[in-house]
Parts: structure tokens; sequence; C-alpha cells
């Protein structure tokens, strides 16, 4: 859920609260070609490998991604991790993640099928200032 959307804060700061349950990665690794990412950790412990480096963080910590470095965050355990996310500029972020996330429920119904998977290349082409896959 956003907290604060793009048009709240002038398309500076989408900010949304997220909630990993289980354990392992959350997304595929990527980078943001002209923004920064920035995880805060509200409860918990999350794993990230930013570049080359992998840093773990808990309560209280802050993680930045620079625009143009790959990057991948996980869960490493099996309790919850409880984060807000940030992306700097916010350029079109909120429309991508609506759009993913209107995605997922065909996603989780047909996880490996070629129509899905064409239809989320078709996304992220769209969206090339914002995200690519590593």
């Amino acid at each position: 859920m956003f907290l604060l959307t793009a048009a709240e804060t002038g398309g500076r700061l989408p900010e949304l609260d997220d909630f990993w349950t289980r354990p392992g990665p959350r997304a595929a690794s990527h980078l943001h070609p002209h923004m920064q990412e920035r995880w805060e950790i509200i409860s918990g412990v999350a794993c990230f490998r930013i570049g080359e480096a992998q840093v773990t963080a808990g309560a209280g910590e802050v993680v930045v991604a620079p625009p143009g470095t790959p990057h991948v965050a996980w869960n490493p355990g099996e309790d919850p991790v409880r984060l807000r996310i940030q992306m700097r500029p916010a350029l079109r972020w909120e429309e991508f993640i609506e759009r993913l996330f209107a995605l997922a429920p065909e996603a989780h119904l047909h996880p490996a099928e070629t129509a899905f998977q064409a239809t989320l290349e078709d996304l992220l082409a769209e969206f090339p200032r914002e995200v690519v896959i590593a």
C-alpha cells in the first residue's frame, strides 16, 4: 500500500510499506537506471545484494541501491520483515507498480505460461527508465 503517492510529493517520492511474510527473494535481480531504491527496515532482518556487496540489515537500518546498480533483496529467515520502500525520483514507478500488481493474479494462476511472460516483458519494455532485469 502506498503511504505517499508521487502526486502527494510533487512527483518526487512514491513510498510504500511492505511486509515479507516468507523467506526468499522478493524479485529477480534488477536495476533502476534513473532511480535510487531505499529500504528502511521497520522490524525483522532483511538481506540485500547491491552490486557486489551483500548487506544484512535489521530494525532501524537503511539500505540504498544507487541508480544503475543491480540489486536483489530477500528475507533470510522464517520471521516476517516489515519495511518502508522509497523510489527517488518517482518517474513513473507508481504506474509501473499498479500495472504489475494487476498482473499478479494471473501470475499466481499460471506462472510459467508464455502469455503472462510476454505481458510482463511488454510492461518492462514500456518502463525502461524505471526498471531493467539484471
